[in-house]
């Protein structure tokens, strides 16, 4: 599915965050969504994605190669508020940047130019294990440029994930050009129905933009009402 960068960015100014913590609030609603669809009760019920992110450092742009870690990240389907929900996840990823969840995967991933492979083996292990969270939701900024392959310019990028043992959702995520396109991959035999995590997260993020709308409304400093003399 297709949406607009600038909608992720309005909601994120007003209503606060960062454009990834709006991308895992309009999951956890679509999820929400599918959830009751199916008869199940969410309250009380918070899932978990596995998400990865970069922890390359402002001295390290430019440079080859990716340097990720992967955090677990709430999906707070038990919140019906759209804005709550969204104050949940923000809140929950804030401590998760600070804690040592983010240090050791910092840690785990420095190890990689010089640990022998058996000890790469166990953190791997321990830091991708699939029985720690419920999907994967990877959101990858891309260019905000137009880019062009022989003349003819690329309309879309859309990522595509891979499902970890056991799984039934991969949800990937990459801006392109003022857009943001979601790449949803399913296990076909648990989710035949993944159009209405589609239709999910379009209605996450409308519910967002006109809280975020009606919140900057309310900010905007009133005008000044010329005196009569």
């Amino acid at each position: 599915m297709r949406a607009d960068l600038a909608q992720f960015k309005t909601i994120k100014n007003a209503l606060g965050g960062t454009v990834n913590d709006v991308v895992l609030a309009v999951v956890a609603g679509a999820l929400r969504e599918w959830l009751h669809g199916r008869g199940i009760q969410t309250q009380g019920l918070e899932l978990r994605a596995q998400v990865p992110v970069s922890i390359r450092t402002a001295d390290e742009r430019g440079q080859l190669g990716n340097k990720l870690a992967v955090m677990r990240a709430p999906l707070p389907v038990y919140i019906d508020d759209p804005v709550a929900r969204l104050e949940r996840v923000r809140e929950v990823m804030g401590d998760v940047k600070d804690s040592k969840q983010a240090l050791g995967a910092e840690v785990i991933s420095r190890f990689n130019d010089f640990a022998p492979p058996t000890l790469l083996a166990q953190a791997a292990r321990i830091n991708f294990s699939t029985r720690l969270f419920n999907t994967v939701v990877t959101n990858v900024p891309g260019p905000q440029i137009p880019l062009y392959v022989l003349g003819r310019e690329l309309q879309d990028i859309f990522p595509v994930g891979f499902l970890p043992p056991n799984h039934a959702l991969f949800v990937a995520i990459m801006s392109y050009n003022g857009g943001v396109n979601f790449g949803l991959l399913a296990d076909f035999d648990s989710m035949d129905d993944v159009d209405v995590i589609t239709a999910g997260i379009e209605r996450a993020v409308a519910e967002l933009l006109e809280a975020a709308e009606a919140r900057a409304a309310e900010d905007e400093p009133a005008e000044d009402i010329p005196a009569h003399t």
